[in-house]
């Protein structure tokens, strides 16, 4: 019996155990791929420390933890004291009430705190920017509090009450009594908490993401956004120094509570050893050093002359220089060195909305796609541009302007254009069976489709496969449309976006619908991977473009970028990074000759073939946009 106890605990160690050993082994690869080691290298690591972004990030993240740990320690200590001089009934009442909030779904925590946020900063307030750093700071010390709660109490529960009352009896005031006895009889409870809420605040996510603000990130959240298509390996190496971390911190924890154990077996809870007495005070001076590192940052932040100029852009979308291409935001404020962008993403053009919509941001540039550009034209989530502050405007070639989402570009200058098409896997897939849409309904490939997880670009390929137009006008086209992802649902691996590159790319999946320029990175990455437009049927053409949202509020610094951004040196040089097609004049001649003269890229001879072989989205009435999403849900969770 003891026998089979064993093997089954070294089986459950090694399937908890074994997703880091592979994450860990990756960060010293040299090559990109997490299924086959290329050889042993540190560079991934150094490559992560010369990156001050990150960096910075990471400083964020320990700065939040470190703060939230201190107050939410302090207060959770003073706390559990009061919850244990309850009498019994009402003391298991209050800890049941204190045990919810650990228990309860982050995503609802996360939410419900960036509504209240949002209604205190927005509505009593009248705050633009009701979601910043102090509401994370109080986000991350109230979900800190129970575990600190719930690490002290058992060790209020261990001590003696006699001993507080001996020390009052020799002379102590209650206070004194409380620090000198009770204090150090709950110490290895006090920092077992302490450490529970470092690591929880540290790597915390969902929670975060719905109270951060645009102008303080922490590290989970970048690294969310950094995952949503191919992760670089450096990131594996910021994970692995990450569950280093918190390994090394869980262990000192455990170490504490046995000796905590110890000592207490041994009655020698009346002197306070010199060890503990020289780590209560390294705690207490890297605490107290963090709260005057987090007063001097915002002391500096609130004094700095410089302008923050918002930028909101969908993930990886703008050349960063990490490559050998320009650095687009370095070079913009280095040609503007009064201002600081303070650069964000987000996966879809629905997250933006649902970001811009729920409030409490400030954001003064976004990038969104035609059809959402109408969609915030028609609510007045747009402000209108001052077209003599962009004179650059002039350069943007004339087939990309005066759409029907924005007649006059009146709210839009565009920035990139591009194709959804169908990327496959030559080695696995029939050349003869690439023909139009219909390769995403092929029984002989059950289980390796992809499909889009949005509405929008799901319904626009089962409408070109019918022969719809993607802008349907009544429900009954979006019933027929639903009738016919219905019938591929059974063939379909996974509803993904970004994640579609790391499944292309490592063979996981062998077909799936992706934008052309996204397409050109992972066939980059994999020289089995291929890109068709179909021919007999239309497909989207999109145009995404530079927009300043209703909550600006540094409209003349986001017209000053939008310029730049037009500029053909800056606009091909960024094209180079993101792989899709320039609406600039002269872009083309700055960018590598094989992207500027790729089919995947620039497909259409002429502007009158684009016309005639593509659609694009226009915004849809609000009755018809529910109806496709209610319609697309009901499929995914068939």
């Amino acid at each position: 019996m003891k026998k089979t106890n064993r093997i089954f605990t070294i089986l459950i160690f090694i399937f908890l155990y074994i997703p880091m050993a592979v994450l860990i082994l990756a960060s010293f690869n040299t090559g990109k791929s997490l299924t086959h080691f290329e050889g042993f290298t540190f560079h991934q690591y150094l490559e992560l420390f010369r990156d001050k972004d990150l960096l910075s990030l990471l400083g964020n993240s320990l700065l939040i933890a470190i703060l939230s740990t201190a107050v939410a320690t302090g207060f959770g200590t003073f706390a559990a004291v009061g919850i244990h001089r309850l009498k019994p009934k009402m003391r298991k009442a209050v800890m049941t009430l204190t045990n919810i909030p650990m228990t309860n779904p982050d995503i609802v925590t996360g939410i419900s705190l960036s509504l209240l946020f949002v209604f205190i900063g927005s509505g009593m307030l009248n705050q633009r920017q009701s979601l910043n750093f102090w509401t994370l700071l109080i986000a991350h010390i109230t979900f800190n509090l129970p575990y600190v709660i719930l690490n002290v109490m058992p060790k209020l529960q261990q001590m003696n009450p006699a001993l507080q009352d001996a020390a009052m009896d020799l002379g102590c005031t209650p206070l004194q009594s409380f620090f000198k006895v009770t204090v150090h009889e709950i110490m290895p409870g006090v920092i077992s908490g302490a450490i529970m809420a470092f690591t929880m605040s540290l790597d915390d996510f969902v929670i975060s993401y719905f109270v951060t603000g645009s102008e303080f990130v922490t590290l989970p959240v970048k690294i969310y956004s950094l995952t949503r298509k191919q992760i670089h390996p450096k990131i594996y190496a910021m994970f692995t120094l990450l569950f280093l971390l918190i390994f090394v911190l869980m262990v000192t924890m455990n170490l504490l509570q046995i000796r905590g154990d110890k000592r207490k077996e041994r009655r020698q809870a009346k002197v306070i050893s010199k060890k503990m007495q020289v780590f209560q005070r390294i705690c207490a001076g890297v605490c107290a050093f963090a709260v005057l590192l987090g007063c001097g940052w915002l002391i500096l932040s609130t004094r700095q002359d410089k302008i923050t100029l918002n930028v909101m852009n969908w993930g990886q979308n703008i050349a960063d220089g990490s490559d050998g291409t320009l650095d687009i935001i370095a070079a913009f404020e280095e040609k503007y060195p009064n201002i600081d962008v303070n650069y964000s993403e987000y996966a879809s053009n629905e997250e933006l909305y649902s970001k811009l919509s729920n409030g409490g941001l400030v954001v003064d540039v976004i990038i969104p796609s035609d059809y959402m550009i109408g969609r915030m034209i028609d609510e007045d989530m747009l402000l209108p541009l001052n077209k003599a502050n962009i004179p650059n405007f002039s350069k943007v070639l004339p087939e990309y302007l005066n759409k029907g989402f924005d007649p006059d570009n009146t709210y839009s200058v565009p920035y990139t254009w591009g194709t959804v098409g169908i990327i496959y896997n030559s080695k696995y897939v029939d050349e003869a069976d690439v023909t139009g849409w219909e390769l995403l309904w092929n029984e002989k490939y059950a289980g390796q489709i992809l499909m889009f997880d949005n509405s929008r670009d799901a319904f626009g390929i089962a409408q070109y496969k019918l022969g719809y137009s993607c802008n349907p006008t009544t429900t009954a086209e979006l019933e027929a449309c639903a009738e016919e992802l219905a019938k591929q649902r059974p063939l379909v691996q996974q509803y993904v976006m970004d994640q579609i590159y790391d499944k292309m790319i490592e063979e996981n999946a062998w077909i799936a619908p992706y934008y052309a320029g996204d397409a050109m990175m992972m066939m980059d990455e994999n020289e089995d991977l291929r890109f068709y437009l179909p021919e007999n049927q239309k497909f989207n053409m999109f145009i995404d473009a530079m927009c300043i949202p209703y909550c600006a509020e540094e409209k003349d610094a986001a017209e000053l970028f939008i310029d730049f951004m037009c500029d053909p040196e800056v606009s091909g040089a960024n094209m180079d990074y993101i792989c899709y097609g320039s609406p600039i004049d002269g872009a083309t001649d700055y960018m590598e000759e094989y992207l500027a003269e790729s089919e995947v890229i620039y497909p259409f001879e002429s502007s009158e073939e684009a016309e005639l072989r593509t659609e694009s989205y226009e915004a849809l009435p609000l009755e018809l946009n529910r109806a496709m999403e209610n319609l697309f849900q009901k499929i995914r969770l068939n």
